[in-house]
């Protein structure tokens, strides 16, 4: 039960981890998972982030720029993300396993998963990504730019 909720809340992180691009373009990211059972996402810009849980049961995301991100679960299973810019966001799954998450900014996204176990993530800004997981586990995320390329996942400022 516990690495199911690791692996959930690190595939909503790993959902959320785009790499940074000016607007109009396009963008990838790849993540491992290490034998520690954390998860390293490289980006195609060079930035990173290192995503493992603490003795307590928070995901802690490290980045490369020197920022932080917290996510923690509530007993109905939402998840909230608060980042070392002072930004944050709310992800909550639906019935349908849509996640909706809400962020600081205003800002908003859909992620849905399709019949291939690929998911896809909508942002109100009308950009989105796609993500895919090979047969080791490993995410390949690639985006049109828009708000899916500036990094959410690291923080959004405020509003």
């Amino acid at each position: 039960m516990k690495w199911m909720w690791l692996a959930s809340s690190l595939a909503l992180v790993t959902l959320l981890a785009q790499a940074t691009a000016p607007a109009s373009a396009q963008s990838r990211s790849d993540s491992h998972r290490n034998l520690d059972g954390s998860r390293d996402i490289r980006n195609s810009d060079g930035s990173s982030s290192r995503i493992k849980r603490d003795l307590s049961g928070r995901v802690i995301a490290e980045h490369s720029n020197g920022s932080r991100s917290t996510t923690t679960t509530d007993l109905s299973g939402s998840k909230r993300t608060i980042h070392s810019d002072g930004s944050y966001s709310n992800s909550s799954t639906d019935l349908s396993g849509n996640i909706r998450t809400e962020y600081s900014n205003g800002a908003y996204s859909i992620s849905k998963r399709d019949l291939s176990g690929r998911w896809r993530t909508e942002y109100s800004d009308g950009s989105y990504s796609t993500s895919v997981r090979d047969l080791s586990g490993n995410w390949t995320t690639t985006s049109s730019g828009g708000m899916a390329a500036r990094h959410p996942e690291r923080g959004v400022g405020k509003r």
